[in-house]
């Protein structure tokens, strides 16, 4: 795995950013609109487009900067603006969640451990890179990024100790704020409770899940954020009083006014709960970085899949956070990768 040092504007850093990471971004577009049609049924690429615009138009009211930094990761990458919007909301365009991540969440004596695989799209793997970025006027963040998104939604820590994960969840799309519009700025925030309050900006398009830690005390939230249209609260912030955490993709605290699709979908959403709940039960926790990586990018078919094992949700890394000590890990779960193992670290 490649990890990019940027430095600069929001728009200078997508230029930079864009031309790293030019080579890959024609096969994800392609392999992007392909998956939007044959497995979401999104439309015609005409109606993707449209689709697209619409959160284009959210994310000029609440983070105009965003969009500085997508018209830099257009001209870094010689790619027209309007493919880099259709592969940024993607996850929205096609309304629904898959059988993606998985979050845990252990105290140690060196504060919390936040452990997360990030699981996605397959023709993402190999293709994921790390990023020590400093934008001006903001903290500086480390995180696991995609080609062609925007940085931090696949997990991010920044020098205030503001550490994010993220985790999609079943429910249908509306129109509204794009999930990962505002994970880009929670994790450019100045401290946790600035950092929620981002995340759970309205109208949420997608409903998600967030695991949210600070690097003073022993505090850690679980997220929950939806919208009026799908749940009877918008939010419901979940305090673990320094115990054990988990999420994966079903709603565990929201009420919903119709059921979780999850529990109709006969996903694999479930199989990696209850491990991670067997896990907590028998106290068989990580208590170290290599040992949470370790569990984590271990090939069992249920926290971790590969390709072959999944053809529409595999792992493409797993990653460990400390927030208390500033410390990030990547672990690549491509095996044929030059450097498989990074470790960022503020000094």
């Amino acid at each position: 795995m490649r990890k990019l040092v940027i430095r600069g504007t929001f728009h200078s850093a997508g230029v930079q950013i864009g031309a790293q990471t030019a080579s890959y971004l024609p096969f994800v577009r392609d392999k992007t609109v392909d998956l939007l049609q044959e497995n979401y049924g999104a439309g015609s690429i005409e109606r993707i487009r449209e689709l697209a615009d619409r959160y284009l138009a959210s994310t000029q009211e609440i983070f105009p900067q965003a969009l500085e930094y997508m018209a830099g990761l257009a001209l870094g990458s010689r790619m027209p603006f309007k493919d880099i919007a259709l592969i940024s909301f993607s996850e929205e365009i096609s309304g629904e969640a898959a059988e993606k991540c998985s979050t845990l969440a252990v105290p140690t004596d060196k504060g919390w451990l936040i452990g997360h695989n990030e699981d996605y799209e397959p023709q993402y793997f190999g293709k994921m890179f790390a990023l020590d970025l400093k934008i001006s006027g903001y903290p500086r963040v480390f995180s696991l990024n995609y080609p062609g998104h925007f940085p931090c939604l696949a997990g991010s820590l920044n020098e205030c100790g503001v550490a994010i994960t993220n985790n999609a969840l079943w429910p249908a799309a509306v129109p509204g704020v794009s999930k990962n519009v505002t994970h880009f700025r929670a994790a450019l925030a100045l401290g946790m409770t600035e950092a929620i309050d981002f995340l759970s900006m309205q109208p949420a398009a997608l409903t998600g899940h967030y695991t949210v830690a600070g690097a003073a005390g022993n505090i850690l939230y679980g997220l929950e954020v939806s919208n009026e249209k799908t749940a009877k609260k918008n939010m419901i912030l979940h305090q673990t009083d320094g115990k054990p955490y988990w999420h994966t993709n079903h709603v565990r605290f929201l009420e919903l006014y119709e059921p979780d699709p999850a529990l109709a979908a006969g996903n694999h959403t479930f199989v990696r709960a209850q491990k991670l709940e067997r896990l907590i039960a028998d106290d068989h926790l990580p208590s170290k970085s290599y040992e949470m990586l370790d569990l984590l990018s271990t090939n069992d078919g249920v926290l971790h899949r590969t390709p072959a094992q999944n053809p529409t949700s595999v792992t493409l890394a797993s990653v460990a956070i400390r927030p208390k000590t500033g410390e990030l890990w990547i672990r690549d779960a491509d095996p044929a990768t030059a450097e498989r193992d990074l470790y960022l670290h503020f000094e």
